[in-house]
């Protein structure tokens, strides 16, 4: 199973919709600012059985989306947020891990900083598929999560 991993697109989705095209993936996950991305890619992509999970973001005000989600794919469960309310910054993923473990997660995943993150973190692996629009101090960015049987990968990608 392919999922792809968008945050901070801040209504710049071209790239978004590019790496779908390009990679077919099995579903979306996106982690905040802005859901009327999240929104129109889900109309865009009606007509296909592929999941787009989303979060709010800090500059989100729609409570049709929730402020984090816990949920298991292909036998992994993760946490994904945005990140400002787990207090992460810069290259630090704050309460993160915390919360994940709480929730009995081996993954958590959370934009907001716009910046590329992966580091395992008390036995969480913490992700930040950085911003694939206004990326912060590197280029544009997002994730591709990979779930096997026996586990699963992220691999930053950067255009």
């Amino acid at each position: 199973m392919k999922i792809l991993v968008f945050s901070d697109s801040h209504g710049r989705t071209v790239d978004i919709y590019d790496a779908i095209e390009r990679e077919q993936p099995d579903g979306v996950i996106h982690l905040g600012d802005y859901t009327e991305d999240v929104r129109d890619l889900r109309r865009a992509y009606a007509y296909s059985s592929m999941p787009i999970y989303a979060v709010r973001g800090n500059n989100d005000f729609d409570s049709e989306f929730p402020m984090y989600i816990v949920m298991t794919l292909g036998g992994v469960r993760m946490y994904l947020t945005h990140g400002h309310r787990e207090r992460v910054y810069g290259m630090s993923a704050g309460q993160l891990p915390h919360r994940a473990k709480e929730n009995d997660c081996i993954l958590a995943m959370f934009g907001h900083t716009h910046r590329l993150f992966l580091e395992q973190m008390d036995g969480i692996m913490v992700f930040n598929p950085g911003s694939i629009s206004l990326p912060r101090g590197g280029k544009k960015s997002y994730g591709r999560l990979t779930i096997e049987p026996d586990g699963f990968t992220i691999e930053p990608i950067i255009l």
